[in-house]
């Protein structure tokens, strides 16, 4: 039986727009700014590489840490790298795009294949390859941004005051500095409305009936649960020394799959406004405490 034909010209063509267009991906989801000179370099190496495949004498070159080598070196010729965070995210995203690319590009072959339609393979996996690189590039980030990356990062959080339980979903905020200023311990800010229900009803009127922070703050002293109040100092845009009213809680339990990390004592924010308009978190929380657990 003879061996089909493979041409140098070819597997040179079709890995250089594959490899360009990956790393074109790859560079937008990693919000890294492309550079075309640069990935046109770096690709068409990539189909030198390809193309040696094809001389056994070369073998050597196409193990799998050799293969691993080298597409390191193409992702770091390609694209403008500042630190070994941003190069590792890209490195993981330059595979994770491969696999998906190969696994669309298989499906969409065997998917417009028939005996009946005579066409040419390789042109067939360069389309189902280019179309589902371009789709990432371009629909990917956005994809992850809004429902890989948020998901990763909520996680079911319950907080006890005395015999009532607040249960809802916590969001990581590598942002929130907030402290106890009596014990150092990190903050973890709430929506009212999701506390509401295990405040009694004093700590409940003087959140609700006091536009005047200082009228608010007195209520809250002489409220069954002063022993409880925090003020917790804060800044942010426009307002350089502001007061978050903050109750303690008995115990707050994260949620993090196999872990389930218990505090006590710890103080929660309290919030009036909303922190998602889609409702998809509650709380937002310190990375001191997820990486606690």
């Amino acid at each position: 039986m003879d061996r089909p034909e493979v041409y140098a010209d070819i597997t040179l063509l079709i890995n250089f727009v594959m490899d360009f267009i990956i790393l074109w991906a790859t560079a937008r989801l990693a919000r890294i700014t492309p550079i075309i000179s640069r990935m046109a370099i770096a690709a068409f190496l990539g189909g030198i590489y390809a193309v040696g495949y094809l001389f056994p004498q070369l073998q050597f070159f196409y193990s799998f840490p050799a293969k691993i080598i080298f597409s390191f070196l193409m992702v770091i010729l390609a694209l403008p790298i500042e630190n070994w965070e941003v190069l590792k995210r890209a490195f993981v995203l330059f595979y994770a795009i491969n696999f998906t690319v190969a696994g669309a590009t298989i499906a969409f072959s065997y998917m417009i294949k028939a005996d009946t339609i005579a066409f040419n393979s390789n042109y067939v996996w360069l389309a189902g390859g280019v179309v589902c690189a371009l789709l990432i590039g371009i629909y990917g980030g956005k994809f992850i941004g809004n429902r890989v990356i948020p998901n990763l990062l909520r996680f079911r959080v319950e907080m006890k005051f005395d015999q009532k339980t607040c249960a809802g979903k916590g969001f990581l905020d590598t942002g929130n500095s907030l402290r106890d200023p009596l014990t150092n311990k990190p903050v973890i800010v709430a929506e009212y409305d999701f506390l509401k229900e295990c405040l009694p009803g004093d700590v409940q009127e003087a959140m609700e009936n006091n536009q005047d922070e200082g009228m608010m703050l007195d209520e809250l002293i002489l409220s069954s649960w002063s022993r409880r109040l925090r003020l917790i100092p804060f800044t942010s845009i426009g307002k350089s020394n502001g007061m978050l009213v903050g109750i303690r809680a008995d115990e707050v339990k994260v949620d993090l799959g196999k872990n389930h990390p218990l505090y006590k004592n710890m103080v929660i924010g309290i919030y009036k406004g909303k922190l998602t308009s889609q409702n998809k978190y509650q709380m937002l929380v310190p990375a001191e405490i997820v990486e606690g657990g």
